[in-house]
Protein backbone atom coordinates (compact mmCIF):
# COMPACT_ATOMS: atom_id res chain seq x y z
CA UNK A 1 0.00 0.00 0.00
CA UNK A 2 1.31 3.53 -0.75
CA UNK A 3 0.53 4.65 2.82
CA UNK A 4 2.59 1.83 4.26
CA UNK A 5 5.50 2.65 1.98
CA UNK A 6 5.39 6.30 3.10
CA UNK A 7 5.26 5.23 6.74
CA UNK A 8 8.24 2.88 6.37
CA UNK A 9 10.17 5.55 4.48
CA UNK A 10 9.44 8.04 7.26
CA UNK A 11 10.63 5.62 9.94
CA UNK A 12 13.84 4.90 8.03
CA UNK A 13 14.42 8.62 7.52
CA UNK A 14 13.95 9.40 11.22
CA UNK A 15 16.19 6.45 12.18
CA UNK A 16 18.91 7.77 9.88
CA UNK A 17 18.65 11.21 11.50
CA UNK A 18 18.92 9.68 14.98
CA UNK A 19 22.00 7.67 13.99
CA UNK A 20 23.68 10.73 12.47
CA UNK A 21 22.93 12.87 15.54
CA UNK A 22 24.16 10.11 17.89
CA UNK A 23 27.38 9.76 15.87
CA UNK A 24 27.91 13.52 16.02
CA UNK A 25 27.34 13.59 19.79
CA UNK A 26 29.81 10.76 20.33
CA UNK A 27 32.40 12.34 18.03
CA UNK A 28 32.17 15.68 19.86
CA UNK A 29 31.67 14.14 23.33
CA UNK A 30 34.73 15.83 24.86
CA UNK A 31 33.55 19.33 23.97
CA UNK A 32 29.87 18.63 24.55
CA UNK A 33 30.56 17.18 28.00
CA UNK A 34 32.28 20.39 29.10
CA UNK A 35 29.52 22.60 27.70
CA UNK A 36 26.69 20.49 29.16
CA UNK A 37 28.36 20.16 32.56
CA UNK A 38 28.80 23.93 32.58
CA UNK A 39 25.13 24.40 31.79
CA UNK A 40 24.11 21.90 34.48
CA UNK A 41 26.30 23.70 37.02
CA UNK A 42 24.76 27.02 35.97
CA UNK A 43 21.27 25.60 36.52
CA UNK A 44 22.32 24.47 39.98
CA UNK A 45 23.72 27.89 40.92
CA UNK A 46 21.07 30.05 39.25
CA UNK A 47 18.57 30.15 42.17
CA UNK A 48 21.10 31.89 44.43
CA UNK A 49 21.75 35.07 42.35
CA UNK A 50 18.03 35.24 41.56
CA UNK A 51 17.31 35.09 45.29
CA UNK A 52 19.78 37.90 45.92
CA UNK A 53 18.17 39.98 43.21
CA UNK A 54 14.66 39.45 44.59
CA UNK A 55 15.40 39.54 48.30
CA UNK A 56 17.93 42.38 48.50
CA UNK A 57 17.09 44.18 45.25
CA UNK A 58 20.62 43.68 43.94
CA UNK A 59 21.45 44.37 40.33
CA UNK A 60 22.57 41.44 38.20
CA UNK A 61 26.30 42.22 38.33
CA UNK A 62 26.60 42.51 42.13
CA UNK A 63 24.48 39.38 42.57
CA UNK A 64 26.69 37.41 40.19
CA UNK A 65 29.84 38.78 41.84
CA UNK A 66 28.63 37.68 45.28
CA UNK A 67 27.72 34.27 43.87
CA UNK A 68 31.14 33.84 42.29
CA UNK A 69 32.88 34.88 45.51
CA UNK A 70 30.83 32.44 47.58
CA UNK A 71 31.50 29.58 45.16
CA UNK A 72 35.22 30.34 45.14
CA UNK A 73 35.30 30.28 48.95
CA UNK A 74 33.42 26.97 49.04
CA UNK A 75 35.78 25.52 46.44
CA UNK A 76 38.85 26.53 48.46
CA UNK A 77 37.40 25.10 51.68
CA UNK A 78 36.49 21.81 50.03
CA UNK A 79 39.91 21.61 48.39
CA UNK A 80 41.71 22.21 51.69
CA UNK A 81 39.49 19.66 53.45
CA UNK A 82 40.24 17.05 50.80
CA UNK A 83 43.98 17.71 51.09
CA UNK A 84 43.76 17.31 54.88
CA UNK A 85 41.86 14.04 54.50
CA UNK A 86 44.43 12.79 52.00
CA UNK A 87 47.31 13.57 54.36
CA UNK A 88 45.58 11.83 57.28
CA UNK A 89 44.80 8.86 55.07
CA UNK A 90 48.44 8.65 54.00
CA UNK A 91 49.50 8.52 57.66
CA UNK A 92 47.03 5.69 58.25
CA UNK A 93 48.11 3.58 55.27
CA UNK A 94 50.62 1.46 57.25
CA UNK A 95 47.92 0.61 59.80
CA UNK A 96 45.50 -0.35 57.04
CA UNK A 97 48.22 -2.41 55.37
CA UNK A 98 48.84 -4.39 58.56
CA UNK A 99 45.11 -5.01 59.05
CA UNK A 100 44.71 -6.02 55.42
CA UNK A 101 47.60 -8.47 55.67
CA UNK A 102 46.01 -10.09 58.73
CA UNK A 103 42.62 -10.21 57.03
CA UNK A 104 44.15 -11.69 53.90
CA UNK A 105 45.95 -14.36 55.90
CA UNK A 106 42.73 -15.32 57.71
CA UNK A 107 40.80 -15.59 54.45
CA UNK A 108 43.60 -17.62 52.83
CA UNK A 109 43.70 -20.01 55.82
CA UNK A 110 39.92 -20.41 55.79
CA UNK A 111 39.78 -21.15 52.07
CA UNK A 112 42.82 -23.44 52.19
CA UNK A 113 41.15 -25.53 54.89
CA UNK A 114 38.30 -26.11 52.45
CA UNK A 115 40.49 -27.03 49.52
CA UNK A 116 40.59 -23.64 47.79
CA UNK A 117 44.14 -22.52 46.97
CA UNK A 118 45.45 -19.14 45.84
CA UNK A 119 47.60 -20.17 42.93
CA UNK A 120 49.46 -17.00 42.07
CA UNK A 121 48.59 -14.56 44.85
CA UNK A 122 50.64 -13.91 47.94
CA UNK A 123 51.21 -11.10 50.38
CA UNK A 124 54.48 -10.19 48.68
CA UNK A 125 52.67 -9.46 45.43
CA UNK A 126 50.14 -7.12 47.07
CA UNK A 127 50.89 -3.39 46.97
CA UNK A 128 52.51 -2.02 50.12
CA UNK A 129 51.76 1.40 51.56
CA UNK A 130 54.94 2.80 49.96
CA UNK A 131 53.95 1.47 46.54
CA UNK A 132 50.43 2.78 47.02
CA UNK A 133 51.80 6.25 47.80
CA UNK A 134 54.06 6.08 44.73
CA UNK A 135 51.07 5.13 42.58
CA UNK A 136 49.06 8.06 43.93
CA UNK A 137 51.96 10.41 43.29
CA UNK A 138 52.08 9.24 39.67
CA UNK A 139 48.37 9.84 39.32
CA UNK A 140 48.50 13.39 40.73
CA UNK A 141 49.85 14.98 37.49
CA UNK A 142 47.09 13.22 35.54
CA UNK A 143 44.42 14.41 37.94
CA UNK A 144 45.77 17.95 38.02
CA UNK A 145 45.67 17.90 34.22
CA UNK A 146 41.91 18.02 34.59
CA UNK A 147 42.19 21.48 36.19
CA UNK A 148 41.98 23.17 32.81
CA UNK A 149 38.64 21.46 32.19
CA UNK A 150 37.36 22.53 35.60
CA UNK A 151 38.46 26.09 34.90
CA UNK A 152 36.73 26.02 31.52
CA UNK A 153 33.57 24.62 33.14
CA UNK A 154 33.65 27.45 35.70
CA UNK A 155 34.09 30.12 33.00
CA UNK A 156 31.31 28.71 30.84
CA UNK A 157 29.04 28.41 33.88
CA UNK A 158 29.52 32.11 34.60
CA UNK A 159 28.71 32.93 30.97
CA UNK A 160 25.51 30.89 31.17
CA UNK A 161 24.63 32.57 34.47
CA UNK A 162 25.07 36.01 32.94
CA UNK A 163 22.70 34.98 30.17
CA UNK A 164 20.10 33.31 32.40
CA UNK A 165 20.09 35.56 35.46
CA UNK A 166 17.38 37.74 33.96
CA UNK A 167 15.58 35.01 32.04
CA UNK A 168 12.41 35.72 34.01
CA UNK A 169 12.43 39.29 32.71
CA UNK A 170 10.73 40.16 29.44
CA UNK A 171 13.94 41.80 28.28
CA UNK A 172 15.76 38.48 28.41
CA UNK A 173 17.29 37.24 25.20
CA UNK A 174 15.90 34.42 23.12
CA UNK A 175 18.64 32.02 24.23
CA UNK A 176 17.91 32.76 27.89
CA UNK A 177 14.22 32.05 27.33
CA UNK A 178 15.00 28.74 25.66
CA UNK A 179 17.36 27.76 28.48
CA UNK A 180 14.75 28.68 31.06
CA UNK A 181 12.05 26.74 29.20
CA UNK A 182 14.05 23.52 28.88
CA UNK A 183 15.65 23.94 32.29
CA UNK A 184 12.46 23.95 34.37
CA UNK A 185 12.41 20.20 34.97
CA UNK A 186 16.19 20.10 35.26
CA UNK A 187 16.24 22.71 38.02
CA UNK A 188 13.57 20.84 39.95
CA UNK A 189 15.51 17.61 39.53
CA UNK A 190 18.73 19.26 40.77
CA UNK A 191 16.91 20.77 43.75
CA UNK A 192 15.26 17.50 44.76
CA UNK A 193 18.44 15.48 44.25
CA UNK A 194 20.52 17.98 46.25
CA UNK A 195 18.04 18.00 49.12
CA UNK A 196 17.73 14.22 49.33
CA UNK A 197 21.50 13.87 48.95
CA UNK A 198 22.19 16.37 51.73
CA UNK A 199 19.70 14.69 54.08
CA UNK A 200 21.12 11.27 53.27
CA UNK A 201 24.68 12.51 53.77
CA UNK A 202 23.73 13.94 57.18
CA UNK A 203 22.20 10.63 58.25
CA UNK A 204 25.26 8.75 57.02
CA UNK A 205 27.50 11.16 58.92
CA UNK A 206 25.71 10.31 62.16
CA UNK A 207 26.02 6.60 61.32
CA UNK A 208 29.75 6.73 60.52
CA UNK A 209 30.55 8.80 63.61
CA UNK A 210 28.59 6.37 65.78
CA UNK A 211 30.49 3.44 64.26
CA UNK A 212 33.81 5.34 64.62
CA UNK A 213 34.70 4.99 60.94
CA UNK A 214 37.70 7.05 59.82
CA UNK A 215 37.13 10.12 57.60
CA UNK A 216 33.32 10.29 57.95
CA UNK A 217 33.05 13.78 56.43
CA UNK A 218 34.99 12.66 53.35
CA UNK A 219 32.73 9.65 52.77
CA UNK A 220 29.58 11.75 53.25
CA UNK A 221 30.85 14.36 50.80
CA UNK A 222 31.51 11.53 48.33
CA UNK A 223 27.98 10.23 48.94
CA UNK A 224 26.48 13.67 48.23
CA UNK A 225 28.43 14.11 44.98
CA UNK A 226 27.71 10.59 43.71
CA UNK A 227 24.04 10.98 44.61
CA UNK A 228 23.68 12.85 41.31
CA UNK A 229 24.51 9.58 39.50
CA UNK A 230 21.32 7.55 39.98
CA UNK A 231 21.62 4.02 41.41
CA UNK A 232 25.24 3.49 40.31
CA UNK A 233 26.51 6.39 42.41
CA UNK A 234 25.12 4.86 45.60
CA UNK A 235 26.94 1.57 44.98
CA UNK A 236 30.23 3.40 44.41
CA UNK A 237 29.78 5.63 47.48
CA UNK A 238 29.27 2.73 49.91
CA UNK A 239 32.46 0.86 48.93
CA UNK A 240 35.16 3.14 50.49
CA UNK A 241 33.65 3.48 54.01
CA UNK A 242 32.72 -0.21 54.08
CA UNK A 243 36.27 -1.20 53.08
CA UNK A 244 37.79 1.12 55.68
CA UNK A 245 35.45 -0.37 58.30
CA UNK A 246 36.50 -3.85 57.20
CA UNK A 247 40.20 -3.02 57.59
CA UNK A 248 39.84 -1.19 60.89
CA UNK A 249 37.17 -3.21 62.73
CA UNK A 250 36.36 -6.36 60.79
CA UNK A 251 33.50 -7.64 58.67
CA UNK A 252 30.73 -7.04 61.23
CA UNK A 253 31.36 -3.28 61.29
CA UNK A 254 31.58 -3.25 57.49
CA UNK A 255 28.20 -4.98 57.26
CA UNK A 256 26.72 -2.37 59.61
CA UNK A 257 28.02 0.39 57.34
CA UNK A 258 26.49 -1.23 54.26
CA UNK A 259 23.17 -1.86 56.01
CA UNK A 260 23.11 1.71 57.34
CA UNK A 261 23.75 3.13 53.87
CA UNK A 262 21.02 0.94 52.38
CA UNK A 263 18.53 2.09 55.03
CA UNK A 264 19.48 5.72 54.39
CA UNK A 265 19.04 5.26 50.65
CA UNK A 266 15.63 3.63 51.15
CA UNK A 267 14.49 6.47 53.40
CA UNK A 268 15.59 8.96 50.77
CA UNK A 269 13.95 7.08 47.88
CA UNK A 270 10.67 6.08 49.53
CA UNK A 271 10.07 8.76 52.19
CA UNK A 272 11.93 12.01 51.52
CA UNK A 273 11.92 12.07 47.73
CA UNK A 274 8.14 11.46 47.34
CA UNK A 275 7.49 14.31 49.80
CA UNK A 276 9.62 16.65 47.69
CA UNK A 277 8.18 15.54 44.35
CA UNK A 278 4.92 17.43 44.68
CA UNK A 279 4.83 18.50 41.05
CA UNK A 280 4.90 15.11 39.39
CA UNK A 281 8.62 14.87 38.64
CA UNK A 282 8.78 11.08 38.57
CA UNK A 283 11.33 8.97 36.67
CA UNK A 284 10.98 5.21 36.54
CA UNK A 285 13.85 2.84 37.24
CA UNK A 286 13.80 1.64 33.62
CA UNK A 287 14.08 5.21 32.32
CA UNK A 288 16.98 5.87 34.67
CA UNK A 289 18.93 2.78 33.58
CA UNK A 290 18.29 3.35 29.87
CA UNK A 291 19.33 6.99 30.26
CA UNK A 292 22.54 5.99 32.01
CA UNK A 293 23.38 3.46 29.30
CA UNK A 294 22.57 5.78 26.40
CA UNK A 295 24.22 8.98 27.61
CA UNK A 296 27.10 7.10 29.22
CA UNK A 297 27.82 5.53 25.82
CA UNK A 298 27.53 8.83 23.95
CA UNK A 299 29.29 11.18 26.39
CA UNK A 300 31.45 8.88 28.52
CA UNK A 301 31.67 9.29 32.32
CA UNK A 302 30.10 12.76 32.18
CA UNK A 303 27.03 11.16 30.63
CA UNK A 304 26.21 9.40 33.90
CA UNK A 305 25.80 12.78 35.60
CA UNK A 306 24.01 14.35 32.65
CA UNK A 307 21.78 11.36 31.88
CA UNK A 308 18.61 12.39 33.71
CA UNK A 309 18.79 16.14 32.88
CA UNK A 310 19.40 15.40 29.19
CA UNK A 311 16.55 12.89 29.13
CA UNK A 312 14.21 15.47 30.67
CA UNK A 313 15.23 18.11 28.13
CA UNK A 314 14.84 15.63 25.26
CA UNK A 315 11.40 14.62 26.53
CA UNK A 316 10.27 18.26 26.69
CA UNK A 317 11.69 18.83 23.19
CA UNK A 318 9.75 15.85 21.80
CA UNK A 319 6.56 16.93 23.58
CA UNK A 320 6.79 20.42 22.08
CA UNK A 321 7.50 18.97 18.66
CA UNK A 322 4.55 16.56 18.80
CA UNK A 323 2.06 19.14 20.12
CA UNK A 324 2.66 22.25 18.11
CA UNK A 325 5.33 21.37 15.61
CA UNK A 326 7.67 23.93 17.19
CA UNK A 327 10.55 22.29 19.06
CA UNK A 328 11.73 25.59 20.50
CA UNK A 329 8.71 27.58 21.66
CA UNK A 330 9.37 30.88 23.36
CA UNK A 331 8.11 30.66 26.96
CA UNK A 332 5.22 32.92 27.82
Amino acid sequence: MPGDEISISRVLQVSAYVVIVAWGIRAASDILSIVLLSLLWAYAILPFPRWLMRRFRHEKRPALALTAALLAAIHVLVYLALIGSALRMRAKLPVYEAHFSALYANVATYLSSRGVQFASLSLTTLPSSERTIQLVERLIPILTGLFSDRLLVAVLSVIFLVEMAESEDRSAGLLAQYLAHYGQDIQRYISITAQTGAIGAAMNLVLLIALRIDFPILWCFLFFVLHFIPNVGFIISVIPPAFVALLAFGWKRAVLVVVGYVVTQMIGDYVIQPLLMKRGLHISFLQVMLSLLLWGFLLGPAGTILAIPLTMAAKRFIDNLSRGGRPLPVPG
